[in-house]
């Protein structure tokens, strides 16, 4: 196969893994506390066979690399829920999932489960400081709620009842969804400092479907127009052939 066809299909490639990206924003920017992704891309450099100079024999190709995630705050939707929170600025909530693994979200629609457990929507306990699940008193008829910006949790019946632990990681772009808008990943958590909670709201996503939108048309035109660059070099090479045989 003709190099400029290999170097074409990289970019294809590259390309189809920035649609995926860009459609998979689309489908969730109406997702509570969704953070905008892009695909991160790197020149990979090889040598073809040949009695060329060096320079010439030296071809670039195009992989991607890795996600970047965009972790700025989206905008907040006041619900009028006590346990409807947001978190701004830097930080994550910890949740505990059902294999016992601690993962983390910046989703912050809560509920009370029937023992009085607080949980995320997805059913999963939220966590505190130490990895414990946050306990209300049953049977929990609560007259006032209230999450302070630190994330002490206090009622009116009970006092205080614990504090939402928030952490945050050194490189965001390491964290791996693994479903229901959670991460995992191998790096020790840190204490988040940068942060405040705001009660009686959820954080929308932070993508902007204009922008998106835009991008998806931009990505698709260039993917059409390498397909047809491919096609081109091909017919062009069939042609070449079909000459020689009849010279021949």
């Amino acid at each position: 196969m003709d190099t400029n066809i290999y170097v074409a299909l990289s970019h294809q490639v590259a390309m189809r893994r920035q649609l995926d990206i860009i459609a998979n924003n689309i489908a969730n920017m109406d997702t509570t506390a969704f953070k905008r992704e892009s695909v991160m891309f790197k020149e990979y450099i090889d040598d073809i066979d040949g009695d060329m100079p060096k320079s010439l024999r030296q071809v670039a190709f195009v992989q991607d690399y890795g996600i970047s995630r965009k972790m700025t705050d989206g905008n907040y939707v006041t619900t009028g829920n006590p346990f409807d929170i947001a978190l701004s600025g830097d930080g994550l909530f910890k949740v505990r999932r059902e294999n016992g693994e601690v993962a983390y979200t910046r989703n912050g629609h809560l509920a009370l489960a029937e023992d009085g457990t607080l949980v995320v929507s997805t059913g999963q306990p939220i966590l505190d400081a130490d990895n414990n699940p946050i306990q209300f008193p049953t049977p929990s008829n609560f007259t006032g709620v209230e999450i302070a910006s630190d994330g002490n949790i206090w009622s009116k019946e009970h006092g205080t009842l614990g504090k939402l632990g928030i952490v945050t990681f050194a490189d965001t772009s390491q964290l791996n969804k693994i479903g229901d808008n959670l991460f995992n990943t191998q790096q020790a958590p840190l204490q988040a400092q940068d942060y405040k909670i705001i009660q009686g709201v959820t954080e929308s996503s932070n993508v902007e479907p204009i922008v998106e939108i835009t991008k998806m048309i931009e990505v698709s035109r260039a993917y059409t127009s390498m397909a047809k660059l491919m096609e081109d070099t091909q017919n062009a090479q069939d042609q070449a052939i079909n000459r020689l045989t009849r010279l021949t």
